[in-house]
């Protein structure tokens, strides 16, 4: 926990420090979102393994993501906040012990699903022409995730916050005048998990400074090498405003 608050601390201190130079921006995403896919065993060991999205049913949900950053030169530092709260509901056909707890079988319970990551990032732009602009860099992730079953009889939450690199790549490519195309991709593989957080998405700038987007994002990955077995696919439609100042 040192490092990530060393590491925001340094982020947050860059953002701030004065500069003549330096273009800084807001930028804020919306839209819907809802999991193509949700499993989940806890714990590894004893824990019975469920789907959020089959054995209980999960439907859309709004959501909010705010990221405020720093152009200097060919770099570009950003400090992301991304709470995630997705709902499931149904009835189990089995028994299942999630968390120490046993939840019978055909009584309704509700799951709560959180996923709140926010992250620091760097990108250094190191190609740019007349249509074509790529970055590439890094962001270090704080992930505080959460289950929650609930029934009638019982209730158990499962809590794990930890910290995650990733390996950052944007690109931007100008179809025509005022649009851009735009990928933005965060992504991590390991043998204890990957991370795949990947945007597509077309802009028009619609007066000098100001930006708005529409597209598609999802999230993808999880972990199954500890005590707890979690593999989300989160669906994202968009619309984001981006504002320079």
């Amino acid at each position: 926990m040192t490092t990530i608050k060393i590491a925001f601390s340094l982020c947050a201190a860059l953002l701030l420090s004065g500069s003549a130079r330096a273009q800084y921006y807001l930028d804020a995403e919306t839209g819907s979102v809802w999991a193509g896919h949700n499993t989940v065993k806890i714990p590894l060991e004893g824990g019975t393994r469920f789907s959020l999205t089959d054995h209980l049913k999960s439907g859309a949900e709004p959501y909010l993501r705010i990221r405020i950053g720093r152009k200097f030169g060919s770099s570009d530092l950003s400090f992301l906040a991304a709470p995630l709260t997705l709902r499931s509901k149904g009835t189990f056909g089995r028994a299942v012990t999630f968390n120490g707890e046993v939840f019978a079988a055909g009584v309704r319970t509700e799951a709560v699903y959180r996923f709140n990551s926010y992250r620091v990032k760097y990108l250094y732009e190191f190609h740019r022409d007349e249509r074509l602009s790529l970055r590439w860099g890094g962001a270090l992730k704080l992930r505080h995730a959460g289950i929650t079953l609930t029934n009638s009889v019982t209730s158990s939450e499962s809590k794990n916050t930890g910290f995650v690199p990733l390996a950052a790549f944007s690109a931007d490519y100008a179809f025509s005048p005022g649009y851009l195309a735009q990928v933005d991709i965060e992504a991590l593989g390991a043998p204890q998990g990957r991370a795949e957080d990947v945007m597509l998405a077309v802009s028009r700038e619609l007066r000098p400074g100001l930006r708005l987007r529409a597209g598609y994002r999802f999230l993808e990955g999880g972990s199954g090498a500890g005590e707890v077995y979690t593999f989300a696919w989160l669906h994202y439609l968009l619309a984001g405003l981006t504002w320079e100042f």
